[in-house]
């Protein structure tokens, strides 16, 4: 059997002169990762017959263990997940000084297309008023995500998670010290 099978780890611990009262610890540990869930479980060299012995229980162990979990998450999701400050992957909002030295608000999303080209659109707040932005946003993310690759979440279940969240970056303005005075009117034309 392999000395370094995939989720499995060697751990030998023996006294230093540093920490003489240490106990030695010789055995195998299995490490799986799923959905931001750690599992682990140690199996001794001791306690299970031997080196070998205890490594044929953790190899046993981690593809009953593997069986039973879900898949992991694509890690192109999982980062796309972390960077999301809306809740939606591919959904932002942002500020944007298209040259005027003036911060302006929008809407933005990116999605893949079937040659795996990125592209992106953007919604003028002030345009469009806050909550049509959104929907635009979502509307045009579904629709892409569904021509891609044919799973898209729905559009209401985005503007529902993402709108709280992008009215409160939207609401701090683009300095987080509120919003600008063009934009409170904006904010009370939409209310």
């Amino acid at each position: 059997m392999s000395d370094k099978p995939k989720n499995v780890f060697r751990i030998d611990i023996e006294p230093t002169e540093d920490n003489p009262d240490r106990h030695p610890t010789h055995g195998w540990q299995v490490r799986i990762k799923r959905q931001k869930e750690q599992y682990t479980k140690y199996f001794s060299d001791k306690r299970h017959g031997g080196r070998e012995e205890a490594l044929e229980k953790a190899v046993e162990y981690r593809d009953e263990l593997l069986d039973e979990l879900p898949e992991p998450m694509d890690p192109v999701r999982r980062s796309a997940e972390a960077r999301s400050t809306t809740g939606v992957i591919g959904l932002n909002f942002c500020w944007k000084d298209d040259g005027s030295g003036t911060p302006k608000p929008y809407v933005q999303l990116s999605w893949l297309e079937d040659d795996d080209t990125r592209r992106s659109a953007a919604y003028s707040v002030r345009k469009w008023n806050l909550r049509r932005a959104v929907w635009k946003a979502c509307a045009r993310l579904h629709e892409a995500r569904a021509e891609h690759n044919g799973e898209a979440e729905e559009v209401n279940d985005m503007f529902q998670t993402a709108f709280p969240n992008i009215k409160e970056q939207y609401e701090a303005g683009p300095d987080g010290e509120g919003l600008p005075e063009e934009d409170e009117e904006v904010m009370e034309a939409a209310a």
